[in-house]
């Protein structure tokens, strides 16, 4: 018997324009004999010296289609994650696409964890730091991103639409809450845990006695950005009033990653954006369909940050990481002003009720972004005019707070398709028979509002499941739901809600 050690110190990813050329420079791979005393001998191993250059260039496409689930009119495909179907942290429209489809066909897409593959369990705070500080690329994200899928046919202006078939995870995830990001990086020590998720029962065991319900979808859906704006310097530049309206040129928050492809300019891929990407959206799983507006020839569809389960808010920086062996979509390509409803930022459909969103760096103005397009929306999906529209979206006012971790900041709104439905619920201030409850309210700011909901839920957690505020912190970025009061003047209110379901039938009854 031979001990074997096999260090890999770096593996580092590029890809450059036209051929695709995939080139891993692999470090530091050591291996030693070990001499056993019962043996009288050793046993020397050699490694398989590992292929200095990958595959060179996209994939065979034909290979790629899978016969027996096509048809006459639209076909199937397999996307794999490979060296040359993936690429590492950004977003770059100069990129050869990994596959091209036409409009209603599938892609059964498979996806990997982040840090190119290696962010999975085993892995340390420290060696995430490494790799996510690597000098040789500087404004490189943390996702791994598998795309980009070329849609013939889509031109700037038009339409999307991904629905999500089928997801299927791994069977293990992780939860990173960093030294220098989270919403509380600066109370709770970072730390990297592991998960085991049972796909069989759709949940993951927090403690002996918590469970966390399994809820998957991809924490990335994107198009490729207009050229155009990944010039913009990155400032606060995106606002919405009459004078300056939405459109491509003015959208903001690339940071870019110069030299991902030869002559070309990569985005990094944290920053959400009218394009999609780390939207971190927890409506966007099986059955959901999501409306991305287009804004280079092709569309150049990628997704990754692939989540098991995520809390509105994900408030310590990561949800529940995982991979997809399988994201099951059909794509299909709406025309410019077939469906005027859906504008310069995404849409999402569930089975019952429309999405809108609102992102911008401060979080005040993502809520005015998200009143704005959502009021938009209504008075165009509904042809009403803009006065009855507002009082439409007050009415039905469900809005939670996506993210407050990926410098673009998020909200959203849940508006229900049926036209007679009851007027919503105020949100709630006190615990309940379903929910343990964590209010707080601000003059001024909405992000002041969500700090100390999310502390109080944090600290009620910790009191009421028996763990630490540290544990708690962590849990709270899985199953605690933020979500914002009605508009009022002169007050931003937000509860934190908490499904009490998550705490055992058996330890309830100790408590």
């Amino acid at each position: 018997m031979c001990i074997i050690s096999n260090t890999l110190n770096r593996a580092v990813a590029m890809k450059f324009h036209k051929n695709a050329i995939v080139v891993f420079t692999l470090f530091s791979i050591h291996s030693f004999a070990q001499t056993f005393p019962n043996d009288g001998y050793s046993r020397p191993y050699t490694p398989i010296t590992p292929a200095p250059i990958f595959i060179q260039g996209p994939p065979n496409q034909a290979n790629m289609l899978i016969r027996q689930l096509s048809n006459s009119k639209n076909n199937t495909y397999i996307l794999p994650a490979t060296p040359s179907t993936t690429n590492w942290g950004y977003f770059d429209a100069g990129v050869p696409p990994a596959l091209t489809i036409k409009s209603g066909d599938t892609v059964i897409i498979e996806t990997l964890p982040a840090g190119g593959g290696q962010v999975a369990p085993g892995i340390t705070e420290a060696q995430i730091d490494s790799i996510n500080e690597d000098p040789m690329f500087p404004g490189r994200g943390p996702h791994t991103l598998t795309g980009p899928i070329a849609v013939e046919g889509a031109q700037k202006g038009d339409i999307v639409a991904v629905r999500i078939n089928k997801i299927r995870m791994r069977s293990y995830a992780t939860n990173n809450s960093a030294a220098k990001a989270g919403l509380f990086y600066d109370k709770f020590l970072p730390r990297v845990d592991s998960y085991y998720l049972d796909n069989d029962k759709m949940e993951m065991q927090f403690e002996s006695n918590i469970v966390v319900p399994l809820a998957p979808f991809p924490g990335i859906l994107a198009v490729a950005r207009s050229k155009e704006e990944q010039l913009l310097p990155y400032t606060n530049v995106h606002s919405f009033n009459e004078k300056n309206p939405p459109s491509p040129q003015n959208s903001g928050w690339c940071v870019k990653m110069p030299g991902s492809l030869a002559g070309t300019i990569g985005c990094d891929s944290k920053q959400p954006g009218a394009y999609g990407g780390n939207l971190d959206l927890r409506e966007m799983t099986v059955g959901s369909t999501t409306y991305l507006p287009v804004f280079i020839d092709g569309a150049y569809i990628w997704t990754g940050d692939s989540h098991a389960a995520q809390g509105n808010g994900e408030v310590d920086l990561d949800a529940l990481e995982t991979a997809f062996s399988e994201l099951n979509v059909t794509i299909t390509l709406i025309k410019k002003n077939e469906r005027k409803e859906f504008g310069f930022w995404p849409v999402i459909e569930t089975p019952k009720s429309w999405v809108t969103v609102g992102y911008d760096l401060n979080l005040n103005q993502a809520l005015e972004n998200l009143k704005t397009e959502t009021t938009r929306f209504i008075e165009s999906s509904r042809k009403v005019s803009k006065i009855e529209a507002e009082k439409i979206m007050i009415q039905n006012w469900n809005c939670p707070i996506s993210e407050v971790v990926n410098e673009v900041l998020g909200t959203y709104c849940i508006l229900p398709k049926k036209l007679n439905a009851k007027k919503a619920l105020d949100i709630p201030k006190e615990d309940n028979k379903k929910f343990w409850v964590s209010y707080a309210s601000d003059p001024k700011d909405l992000m002041a509002a969500m700090k100390e909901a999310s502390m109080k839920s944090i600290g009620k957690m910790s009191k009421n499941l028996s763990i630490t505020e540290d544990r708690a912190y962590r849990l709270a970025t899985f199953v605690m739901d933020c979500r914002i009061g009605r508009p009022k003047e002169g007050a931003y209110d937000v509860s934190c809600m908490v499904p009490k379901s998550i705490l055992r039938q058996e330890a309830k009854k100790r408590i």
